[in-house]
């Protein structure tokens, strides 16, 4: 097994073949090559050369970070918040899992269920909410009663509180509304994006104790790598659908411009720009003090990345046939003012070697930290 770009959808495109989104990247994709700069694919009988948006530093960092999992299958994908511009495609494993919604969404689903209660106005940060139960399922007796915990709303995403948002969709949402949510951000369908992509699929059961175990991300659908980067990308930019680019503009080539990309291109709006705020305070409590602040820490106990505030949102569920430990680290940074966002996806043996929130920890080190000089820190 090995960690590969694979560009089967990038090469349907330019030899005109139909894309194969579950299979192995055809024989028309012979190989890659790093030219003035820019990543480039020789595809076709021809060998026409398809130039990608991909930064191949960048690239080689994931692909090292892939090798090193020991994941059985897995991917990264990273873009550049402001343009949308697709910095890291990388996958391992048999077929091609940045666009592949081989995963369930496990606990990033909590993103919608948050996003739905912050759009409907039946929340906001300072709600609290009492609950029972929900470590590792929701039952109907979990969604009885008043509750035994009492936390606010604005703690329950980076601390992933099942039993918050189980109870309060059960009270305040539909499925319609799970639904909707999940088309707006990348959940549910394609994304926009310059390539044919399989579409992830959300799975909001109509009754009660269905919508609520969906609500809190228990078997709440497939997604691909892609979909949960295009939520992070929408709540970075304040709720705008900025779309994505893998292919490099027309007359990239001439400009010797390996960065070089259309202009940037929207595609509605997926969220309010109060609520995609008020998401991204939430999320930096995930890498504070929720479910991945150990990752975020130095063994010396002080923090990765310096004073840089970083948004994210961790998921881990296992299953599937073969049983799999699925792990999610979805994120951009810096949360104040975005620069990349990233998706990682690891699909483990029960006993794993590392999860996603290290990797994305690491690639974020690489990415800043190839720019700045000493502790990677934010600049004011």
């Amino acid at each position: 097994m090995r960690s590969r770009l694979f560009l089967a959808l990038a090469a349907a495109i330019a030899v005109g073949i139909a894309p194969a989104t579950a299979s192995p990247a055809p024989p028309g994709v012979r190989k890659l090559h790093v030219e003035a700069g820019a990543l480039h694919a020789a595809v076709g009988a021809s060998g026409k050369q398809v130039r990608l948006t991909l930064d191949p530093e960048l690239q080689r960092a994931a692909e090292r970070l892939l090798a090193r999992s020991g994941a059985h299958e897995g991917a990264i994908v990273a873009s550049d918040v402001r343009t949308g511009r697709i910095l890291v495609w990388a996958s391992r494993g048999d077929r091609d899992y940045v666009a592949t919604p081989l995963a369930p969404s496990a606990s990033l689903f909590k993103i919608i269920t948050a996003a739905a209660l912050l759009e409907g106005r039946k929340v906001n940060v300072a709600t609290p909410v009492c609950y029972t139960g929900g470590m590792s399922a929701i039952t109907a007796r979990d969604l009885e009663g008043r509750g035994a915990t009492c936390t606010v709303f604005g703690e329950a995403l980076g601390r992933s509180i099942n039993g918050v948002f189980a109870r309060l969709a059960g009270q305040h949402l539909t499925a319609d509304d799970l639904r909707k949510k999940a088309r707006d951000l990348g959940f549910d369908g394609e994304v926009p994006i310059d390539i044919p992509v399989a579409p992830s699929v959300a799975n909001i059961p109509a009754d009660g104790l269905g919508l609520a175990r969906a609500a809190a991300g228990f078997w709440s659908g497939r997604l691909s790598p892609l979909g949960a980067l295009f939520a992070m990308q929408t709540i970075a930019n304040d709720g705008e659908r900025v779309r994505l680019s893998l292919l490099a503009p027309p007359g990239a080539e001439a400009r010797g411009d390996a960065g070089a990309l259309a202009p940037r291109s929207t595609d509605g709006r997926g969220l309010r720009p109060e609520v995609a705020r008020t998401l991204r305070s939430m999320l930096e409590v995930t890498t504070r003090r929720g479910t991945c602040a150990k990752a975020f820490r130095n063994p010396d106990g002080t923090r990765a990345l310096g004073t840089m505030p970083v948004a994210a949102k961790t998921g881990t569920l296992v299953g599937g046939s073969p049983s799999r430990m699925f792990s999610w680290f979805a994120s951009f940074a810096p949360s104040d003012r975005p620069e990349i966002a990233i998706s990682v996806m690891l699909a483990n043996d029960i006993a794993w070697r590392t999860k996603a929130n290290l990797v994305g920890r690491e690639l974020l080190e690489t990415y800043f930290g190839r720019r700045r000089p000493g502790p990677v820190a934010r600049r004011r």
